[in-house]
Order: C-alpha cells, then sequence, then structure tokens
C-alpha cells in the first residue's frame, strides 16, 4: 500500500492553487477502460448548483428569528434604530463584500488530478530503469492524489453523479496502482448503487465493466459468471452497444487464460459476429472475425489453416465499404494473412501479400488522423435509439474509454490495441522471415530485423502516459519481441555457419533477461543448436533432453503449436546426436521414432513432414530399413519441399539421397546427383553441408576414375571444413 501524503505538500512544491490549464483532460490510455478525468469546472457548476450564494444568506427570508430584545431595538423611533440602520446599510453597500469560501471539495479534486497528471507523465522512461528516487516519487504523487479523492468522497456534501464519478475515478486508480483490488471493489460497489439509485446509467454501466475487470484478478470464474449476468441484463434493457463491450472483454478474459482457441471462447466470438450482422454493424463483423482467425492460427489443429482463411474471408466481404474500413484492423487482417500463409509455406503468396501489407500501411500512414501514438482503434456502431424498454443515456461523454458519441448516426466502440509502431514491426519480422528461405541475398533478413529492433526502440518515448503497471507491462511486451528478433538472427547466424554471430545473440538475449513461455523455448533450443554446432555435443544433448522438449508434456499442456513444434525440432536433434557411435542408442531411437510419427504424419506443417522423413530415413534403429523404405522416405521428404523453397533443407535432402541412394554407384545420375547436391548448399549458404557434398562428389568423382576432378573437390572440401573450424575456434574462445 502507498503512504498518504498530505495535498499541502504539493501545493509547496507546485502552486497553491492548481491552473485550469494544468487540469485539461488528458487523452486516455488504451489498456484503461473507465473514465478517467473529472473535469473541475463541471464540478464546480454542479456544487454551485447546491450551494447557497451570499446574497441568500443575507435576505430576510432566510434570517435567523429574532428575539424580542432584538425586535425592541429595531422599533421605530428609536435612536438605535437609527444607527443599527445606518451599520445594516454599510453592510449591504456593493462596494463593501464578504470573501468567498473555499470550495474545498472542488480543490481536492483538482489537487488529486493535478497529482495524477504529473505521476503519468513521469511515466516516459520509469517503465523501464524503475529507479528508486523517481519510483518515489511517483507513488508520493499517487498516494497524494488517492487521498484527496478519499477526503472528497468522506465529506458526503457531493452531488450523486459527482459522487459516482469520484467513486469511479478512485476506483479505478486503486486498480491501477495498487493491489488492493477488496477495497476497489467495495468502492466500485457503492458507486453503482448511487448509479442505480439515481439512474446514472452510463456510469453504473462504467462502473460494472470495471468491476468485472477488478473480479477477474481475484477469480477469473466469478468474472465470466458476472460477464454472462451483465450480457443478460444489457440484452434485455436492448443496450446493444454495452453488450458489445461485454462480449469482447469476455473473449480478452479468454486469452488471458490461454483459452483463446477453446470452444467457449469461439463461440463468444460468433455471437458477436452474428449479433453485429444483425444489426449491420459491419465494422464489429470485421473485428470479431479477426480474433477468431488469431484464435485458430495459434491453434495446432490440422484444419486451423483453413478456419483462418474462412475468417479472413469473412472480413474482407466488407473491407470494400469506405464507411466499414478501419485502418488498423486493415493492416492487423493483412498481416494474418501474411502470417497464414507463412505457416503454409506458400511463399510465391507471401510476397503478394507483402506488398499488399506495404500498400496498407503506406494508406494509414498518409490519412490525416495517422497518429503514431494511438493505442486504439474506433469501430463504428449504429446509434442506439431509446425504446420502451432501454433507458436513454447509457453513452455519454463519461464513457469515452469504452463507448463514444459520434457524429449522425454513428457511435464509436473503443478497442485497446497494439501501436503503429508496434504494427510496423511485426511487418519487418514476417517481411525477413519470409526472405530468409527465399532471397538469395540472406544478409536482407538480417537487414529487415534490425529494422525491427530499431523501431520498437524507437517508440520506447512516444508511448502515452499511463499508470506503472501498464509501462511496465509494455516495457516487457516489447522486451520479449526483441529477444525474438535476436533469437531470429541467432537462427540465421547458424544456418550460415556463422558461430561467433549466435553466441551473441544469445548473450544480447540473456542480458535483455529472457522472460518465461514460448521465448525461453526457443532461447533453450537456440542454446542447443549452438552447443551441437560447435561440438559441444554432451551440453547440446542435456539441453535437447530438457523437460521443456519433451513430447508428452509439451504435448499435454495448452503451449500452443509453437512449443510444440520446437519440441519436435529437438527431437530431430537428438536422434541426428544418437547416429553418432558414442551415443548411439538403438532401443532410444526407436522408441523416439514411434512417438513421433503420430505427432509428424499429418502435420500441417510441409516442412516438420518432410524433416520427420528425412531424419527417419538416416536413422538406424532396432530393425534397420529397407531399401524401399529408405526411398520411399528420402522421396517424399524431397517432394514436400518443392514448394516450400527453403534453401537449407532442400540442401540437406539432397545431400542425403547422395549419401544413402548413390553412395558407390558408378554412373552419370550418381555424378548429377552429387552436383545437385553441391550446387543446392551453395545456394544455402550453410558451410558444414558445402563442406560434406564436396566431400561425397569427390567420392563420386573416385568412383568413376576422375582423379583431377576428385582431387579438385576434396580440396574445395577441406578448405570448407577448415573455415568452420576456424569458426567454431574463435566462438568459443
Amino acid at each position: 500500500m502507498v503512504e498518504f501524503v498530505n495535498p499541502s505538500f504539493l501545493q509547496q512544491r507546485n502552486a497553491a492553487t492548481p491552473t485550469s490549464r494544468s487540469l485539461q483532460p488528458q487523452p486516455p490510455p488504451a489498456s484503461r477502460a473507465i473514465p478517467q478525468h473529472v473535469e473541475p469546472t463541471s464540478i464546480q457548476r454542479q456544487q454551485q448548483q447546491h450551494t447557497k450564494p451570499a446574497s441568500a444568506m443575507q435576505s430576510p427570508r432566510v434570517e435567523a428569528h429574532k428575539t424580542p430584545s432584538q425586535m425592541h431595538k429595531t422599533m421605530p423611533g428609536s435612536g438605535v434604530r437609527r444607527r443599527q440602520s445606518s451599520v445594516q446599510s454599510a453592510t449591504r453597500s456593493p462596494s463593501i463584500g464578504h470573501a468567498a469560501l473555499p470550495d474545498t471539495l472542488s480543490l481536492f479534486i483538482c489537487v488529486a488530478e493535478d497529482c495524477f497528471l504529473k505521476a503519468r507523465q513521469s511515466l516516459q522512461h520509469m517503465g523501464r530503469s524503475l529507479h528508486p528516487d523517481a519510483l518515489k516519487e511517483y507513488h508520493k504523487l499517487i498516494a497524494t492524489g488517492l487521498g484527496c479523492l478519499d477526503m472528497a468522497l468522506q465529506s458526503n456534501k457531493l452531488v450523486p453523479r459527482l459522487e459516482a464519478r469520484v467513486r469511479m475515478r478512485y476506483a479505478s486508480m486503486l486498480v491501477e496502482e495498487t493491489t488492493n483490488y477488496v477495497e476497489a471493489e467495495t468502492i466500485l460497489t457503492k458507486g453503482i448503487s448511487v448509479s442505480e439509485k439515481h439512474r446514472l446509467t452510463d456510469l453504473k454501466l462504467c462502473m460494472e465493466y470495471l468491476h468485472v475487470k477488478v473480479l477477474f484478478q481475484r477469480n477469473p470464474k466469478a468474472a465470466f459468471i458476472s460477464l454472462d449476468a451483465h450480457i443478460a441484463d444489457c440484452t434485455t434493457y436492448r443496450q446493444a452497444h454495452w453488450v458489445y463491450a461485454f462480449l469482447f472483454l469476455k473473449a480478452a478474459f479468454y486469452n488471458q487464460v490461454g483459452a483463446g482457441s477453446d470452444r467457449a471462447a469461439l463461440e463468444n466470438l460468433q455471437r458477436l459476429a452474428s449479433m453485429a450482422q444483425a444489426r449491420g454493424d459491419k465494422a464489429v463483423c470485421v473485428a470479431a472475425s479477426l480474433l477468431e482467425g488469431l484464435a485458430h492460427l495459434r491453434s495446432d489443429k490440422s484444419d486451423s489453416i483453413l478456419r483462418v482463411q474462412t475468417c479472413i474471408a469473412n472480413a474482407s466481404k466488407y473491407q470494400l465499404e469506405d464507411a466499414v474500413r478501419v485502418p488498423q484492423v486493415d493492416v492487423l487482417l493483412v498481416l494474418l494473412d501474411l502470417a497464414c500463409s507463412i505457416r503454409q509455406k506458400s511463399i510465391q503468396e507471401c510476397w503478394v501479400k507483402l506488398s499488399a501489407l506495404t500498400q496498407r500501411m503506406d494508406e494509414m500512414k498518409d490519412r490525416d488522423e495517422f497518429n503514431p501514438r494511438q493505442f486504439e482503434m474506433l469501430l463504428p456502431i449504429r446509434k442506439q435509439k431509446p425504446s420502451g424498454n432501454s433507458p436513454s443515456h447509457s453513452v455519454s461523454p463519461d464513457t469515452v474509454d469504452i463507448l463514444r458519441e459520434g457524429d449522425d448516426d454513428v457511435d464509436f466502440l473503443v478497442l485497446p490495441t497494439i501501436g503503429v509502431y508496434h504494427t510496423w514491426a511485426l511487418a519487418y519480422i514476417l517481411h525477413g522471415i519470409v526472405v530468409l528461405n527465399t532471397s538469395s541475398d540472406i544478409e536482407k533478413s538480417s537487414a529487415t530485423w534490425q529494422q525491427a529492433i530499431t523501431t520498437l526502440q524507437d517508440i520506447r518515448y512516444k508511448g502515452p502516459p499511463t499508470s506503472l503497471s501498464n509501462a511496465m507491462k509494455n516495457a516487457e511486451a516489447e522486451a520479449e519481441l526483441i529477444c525474438y528478433i535476436h533469437i531470429l538472427l541467432g537462427w540465421r547466424a547458424a544456418a550460415l555457419s556463422h558461430w561467433k554471430e549466435v553466441k551473441r545473440a544469445l548473450l544480447t538475449v540473456e542480458r535483455t533477461q529472457v522472460p518465461q513461455g514460448v521465448t525461453q523455448t526457443l532461447y533453450m533450443y537456440l542454446q542447443g543448436v549452438f552447443r551441437q554446432g560447435t561440438g559441444q555435443i554432451d551440453e547440446a544433448l542435456a539441453i535437447f533432453e530438457g523437460p521443456q522438449f519433451d513430447l508428452q508434456s509439451v504435448g499435454s499442456a495448452k503451449a500452443g503449436h509453437v512449443q510444440k513444434e520446437i519440441a519436435i525440432l529437438a527431437a530431430f536433434n537428438r536422434l541426428w546426436i544418437w547416429e553418432h557411435d558414442r551415443y548411439r542408442d538403438a532401443k532410444k531411437i526407436t522408441r523416439l521414432i514411434d512417438q513421433l510419427q503420430p505427432i509428424c504424419a499429418e502435420h500441417p506443417d510441409p516442412e516438420i513432414r518432410a524433416t520427420y522423413h528425412l531424419v527417419v530415413g538416416t536413422a538406424r534403429g532396432s530393425q534397420p530399413l529397407s531399401v524401399n523404405q529408405l526411398k520411399q522416405h528420402i522421396s517424399q521428404g524431397t517432394h514436400l519441399l518443392k514448394d516450400t523453397q527453403n534453401k537449407q533443407l532442400i540442401a540437406i535432402s539432397l545431400s542425403i539421397m547422395r549419401a544413402k541412394l548413390f553412395g558407390g554407384v558408378v554412373g552419370v545420375q550418381a555424378t548429377k546427383s552429387a552436383r545437385a547436391a553441391v550446387q543446392q548448399t551453395k545456394a544455402s549458404g550453410t558451410v558444414l553441408w558445402q563442406s560434406a557434398a564436396q566431400g561425397m562428389l569427390a567420392d563420386t568423382y573416385e568412383t568413376d576414375g576422375k582423379v583431377a576432378e576428385a582431387r579438385q573437390a576434396r580440396g574445395d572440401g577441406i578448405y570448407l571444413a577448415n573455415e568452420l573450424t576456424a569458426r567454431i575456434r574463435d566462438a568459443v574462445s
């Protein structure tokens, strides 16, 4: 809990009375879902309406009852009367006025808003540095503001609407700046009662919205039950705007508990889309389809990609109407479509969608209302017309963080979203992934990812003022994204056998403090690749056999398809390590292949299926493969790689084909196979496989009796092997 600081402390530091300029409402943060600012001018108007003016205090109608002695002193003909009359006339002279009593309640609320504003303005850097002195000053300002609001509430002199607004502001600050959720719920409950008693529908719904979010922090199950009750009530009273708001909040809760792709979560989004379609709110239909597509993209079901494409098609049919198009939704839809094509390994489609993404982002940047600091999107919805069973005024200036009044027949539903620069960073990341597999210049992917890092670092100082907890969450999210980019850079370097760059990427991720979850799994896998690539086989095997790569535990958990796929790759690494005579264990190989077979045989990713066939074709388990089985595995793996354009995997498949099917064979076909392997390994840029392919080509030439060609090929292979050895020595030194 934060300590209370006397408001006079702030007045001594800043000014005796806050100026009106310092109390102008600030743009609300995207993550906040309730009104955050109480206008002091409106407070004064409401207070003055319920405060007797000074002139009324002197009116005969409100004078206190006079005693007989007092009446005697003012009887006609009395000398005292003349003197008293002259005193009263002087007292009532307009040139002599009474000093106005200070409006302490308005002053308390103004000081609170000044404290909150000053604290939020100091958050630009504090989310990452957390300097003790700055943190202490921040807590002091927040505590002072909360104390001022508490004093205003304890006065019991606030008019109902103002009291409800102050309670909502007080509760929102408690939720954002402290963990005192019980007190926040108590304050909100009282505020809801006040709003319900005085028919303040907009404030009542706002506080119910915030109350559900507070309840979710303590008891998610109870929050879902409360949400269903609010949705039912809003449906009964035909408050469609608030039904939308609560349904979107429910979808956010499903994502936070890791159940975004569960049946209940998908049914919630489908209900949202169905309701929006019935009312003609097409922008809401598009947003619901977008969220459903993202949920399917995270799923590892065999038909997940088809479901994503269906959602994209449902959303795209409305995007041709200018009245429906929302720039952020346009860009996110193209990003989703591009990510879907990357998972399908449809490289040609990826380039087409990259072009469309660039066009959409340029259009968004050229719009007059473009704001790089915007972390919310506004969905136009039809204005709710009051009816006999529908309370009016459920949308007002006090609901601007959830619902906003618009012009004509349109209101707006406010949804928090990622910032513009975050969107650009994601676009750079996906662009680099596409370039990595298809471009002849593999260095282009590195430059693209470096641009993503630069973009993320630029927005660190451009975020809107928000709470300390949200600032820390944003900092952690950006750090996690930067870690992911450095891991991608490490994988690219490993593909090129640049082990020193891999080590540098690992050290950078370590300094950034690797977050738990998917990023931690990716980081550990890169550690294993580095150990295996630099000859530290024991350490690599220990990493790949770790619990985070256990197929059974990862498969049973709701970890998402990324962790499962990384666990599959770690299993492939174990199989090839076990092929070495020192680590060979036929029983382990057979057991792991049996475990991989049901997972990989029907996996939606063609590269994983292809790699599975190539690894099984080279594995020596308890029962050796027949020649037909070997040919079948290699043929299936090579066929699956035709459309992926993954140069590294194609190079590996051709090298395996030459080693397993044409070893010791004399003839043109064997020579063609060896040359194709050499050519493809050069295109991939992998020094290790280039050296291996040159050695196999030399063996083929020797078998054919071509001594000079064999000597040349073997010399090239030895040169590449020496270069690789030097790189390894440089990386581990």
